[in-house]
């Protein structure tokens, strides 16, 4: 047996923990179609696919101010885009099942940053354990790969990129792969996890994304690495 083979044999594989269902193919392009425009990483096209109330006045997005995203139409599972300082911005209403992986030790120990130590959120309450989000059921992240600013694909059906794929971000300009909270797995080209934006939650269903508070502190944080 060649050393390959070997290594493939002891290759550990990740189980997954998302509930069998049946999805209508209606149902699936709903909850990915807007991200499907992003998975080639073609960044001048994404603000076509934004959802219109989310998007602020011209004179208001050419100054990177605050944005506001009414999350209240969301699916469990739907992904949204907006923009933010001319970047893509991912929200994410993460199922159960999703965050369920985030603790999975065979995933963890895949990670090359699993409890988000490099200065790629704005404060520590961003990491709050595996979630790096203040509210662990949606996920807000700056849609861009850490190796080259590629917008890497949403992947969430497990198994669909390699056999041990638990669900996440696929980039498939080069190959990086990231989890449901956008941290990076061993193996890709990008060196660190996808920044979360500074944000915080103006009311239950409205996050303000720019700011982690009315004061406006943090508006001008910039992580390592976009």
């Amino acid at each position: 047996m060649n050393d390959e083979s070997k290594q493939a044999e002891q290759e550990p594989v990740m189980d997954s923990v998302r509930p069998a269902q049946k999805t209508d193919k209606a149902r699936r392009n709903f909850l990915i179609g807007t991200a499907g425009v992003l998975g080639a990483g073609a960044v001048g096209l994404f603000a076509a696919a934004l959802i219109d109330n989310m998007n602020p006045g011209k004179a208001v997005e050419a100054l990177g101010a605050p944005i506001e995203v009414d999350v209240s139409r969301m699916e469990p599972g739907q992904l949204i885009l907006a923009e933010w300082k001319k970047k893509p911005i991912w929200i994410l209403k993460r199922e159960p099942w999703m965050l369920k992986t985030l603790s999975e030790p065979s995933l963890l120990r895949r990670l090359k940053d699993p409890d988000s130590q490099q200065a790629q959120q704005p404060e520590a309450k961003f990491i709050n354990g595996y979630y790096r989000a203040l509210r662990p059921e949606f996920f807000i992240a700056v849609a861009l790969c850490t190796h080259m600013q590629c917008i890497p694909g949403y992947r969430p059906a497990p198994h669909t990129v390699t056999p041990w794929w638990p669900g996440g971000f696929h980039c498939a300009c080069h190959g990086s792969m990231y989890d449901f909270s956008a941290r990076v797995i061993e193996g890709s080209p990008a060196p660190l996890n996808i920044p979360i934006p500074p944000y915080y939650w103006k009311t239950d269903m409205v996050a303000r994304i720019g700011e982690v508070d009315p004061s406006g502190l943090d508006k001008d944080w910039t992580p390592v690495i976009w």
